[in-house]
């Protein structure tokens, strides 16, 4: 049987720096908000959304070579910068820590909310949505967060925030992952999550 919310809130509590701590009970209150609006599971929303940084300070040069060793994919920008790492590792950590029945789209939500992917999901959308609006983030404005708000759909949220990465990552030199681009190509060009 998985971990109650209130175990694993209490586990994640222990694993964090309260200001990080601080960050993950509001994505997970953003993240069971965002699934009412779109009619998914709420308490899969804030399990997912609670436990997301879990392993936020745990990932380090030797961490890609052993998740790749336990059969996940790691993507090259998650190579080079270790402290990526933090969703795949505590994507792994997740079924021994909370229980061997958390659901398969709980453990890809965690797993992608850095760098996103088409293979996310929907459960998947709503973390990196929530990530990156959660009222303590100071990078946007108000305007910022009423466009990303109004869109219809998940997807027309992600690609709203990768936009607005994209310009970010632009003016400061910085190169996108291939995985955040591929799924941008996927939902300009109409892609939905399942």
């Amino acid at each position: 049987m998985s971990m109650g919310y209130t175990e694993l809130y209490d586990f994640v509590k222990g694993r964090l720096k309260p200001s990080r701590f601080e960050h993950s009970e509001r994505v997970a209150e953003t993240a069971a908000e965002l699934a009412r609006r779109f009619s998914e599971s709420e308490e899969d929303a804030r399990y997912a959304g609670i436990y997301h940084d879990a392993y936020r300070y745990d990932a380090d040069e030797d961490t890609a070579a052993m998740l790749e060793k336990a059969g996940m994919e790691i993507f090259p920008e998650e190579r080079e910068n270790p402290m990526l790492l933090h969703g795949p590792l505590a994507a792994y950590h997740m079924r021994g820590d909370a229980g061997e029945d958390v659901e398969d789209a709980i453990i890809l939500a965690v797993r992608h909310h850095t760098l996103g992917s088409k293979e996310m999901g929907r459960l998947g959308a709503i973390i990196y949505i929530a990530d990156y609006v959660e009222p303590g983030r100071r990078h946007l404005s108000a305007e910022d967060r009423t466009f990303i708000a109004s869109a219809e759909s998940l997807e027309e949220m992600v690609l709203r925030i990768m936009e607005m990465q994209g310009e970010y990552f632009r003016r400061e030199g910085i190169r996108s992952a291939g995985v955040s681009d591929e799924l941008q190509d996927f939902l300009e060009r109409g892609g939905r999550f399942a």
